[in-house]
């Protein structure tokens, strides 16, 4: 049995979790589409704010394609998985629920294993984040396409952060992914651009400069998923940095988060 508590109460787990809660401390990381490098750009943002002295944990909430233990090649390491997180009507106590977690280059991960059986139920999300949103600087959710948006605040007031393929059917989907973000009441996303993988030199990507003109907006980037990071993503060694080539684009993003949690700390 896990050694993180949970206290009980006699409510539903609709009226225990409290939707008005203010947290500045959660990025949400979504995308239009997979097959992006979404998890992969998450995790180089958790190295780099690691890296700065920030208190890291990376969340799967990804409960269709999500699978960033093998991602980061921690499979085999002991630890929770979302199946096995249970909060049917309690507030999860953090710290203990922190000392579960995987360890991953000083970043605690939470994986989900969507092949399971036992999905989690949106409140027993809502007190995972809120739990380790009170014990870490920094909660970076991966949260795949944005299934779960509508129906947590948390995930829908955090800082947003969408990624975007630099290619036209990339960019897109980036355009209508952006457009249900705003419907969904997000705040503006920090959009970042992703060159696609396996493409002819010089065909079918698009620049940063193309991209934010499409999009009207600000485009971080471009992230380059290089040959030698995907090799080791598909052997299961995991991310062992950030490639050279993508760092600029990661520091930057790692500078806008900081910035929005600083600000709506101020503002609370």
């Amino acid at each position: 049995m896990a050694a993180y508590e949970r206290k009980r109460s006699n409510r539903t787990p609709e009226e225990s979790f409290s939707t008005n809660v203010a947290l500045h401390n959660i990025v949400t990381v979504t995308s239009g589409h997979g097959g992006v490098g979404l998890s992969v750009m998450a995790s180089m943002l958790a190295l780099t704010l690691t890296e700065r002295g920030q208190s890291c944990v990376l969340v799967d909430a990804d409960f269709v394609a999500g699978c960033l233990d093998l991602l980061l090649g921690l499979e085999r390491e002991p630890g929770l998985r979302f199946s096995q997180i249970d909060a049917p009507l309690g507030r999860i106590e953090g710290a203990a629920l922190r000392h579960e977690l995987i360890d991953w280059e000083g970043i605690r991960v939470l994986p989900c294993d969507p092949w399971s059986a036992r999905q989690p139920e949106w409140w027993e999300v809502q007190a995972v984040i809120r739990a380790l949103a009170e014990t870490h600087d920094i909660v970076i959710v991966d949260a795949g396409q944005g299934g779960l948006i509508e129906t947590l605040s948390d995930l829908r007031h955090g800082v947003q952060v969408m990624a975007a393929e630099l290619s036209v059917i990339g960019l897109a989907r980036a355009k209508a992914h952006r457009l249900r973000l705003s419907a969904w009441e997000c705040g503006i996303p920090h959009i970042v651009g992703i060159e696609p993988r396996g493409t002819p030199r010089g065909r079918g990507s698009v620049d940063v400069a193309e991209a934010e003109d499409y999009l009207s907006a600000a485009v971080v980037g471009p992230i380059r998923l290089t040959s030698s990071l995907c090799g080791d993503v598909l052997e299961g060694l995991g991310i062992r940095s950030v490639p050279k080539g993508s760092r600029k684009a990661i520091e930057a993003l790692a500078d806008a988060v900081e910035r929005d949690i600083r600000a709506g700390a101020r503002a609370a």
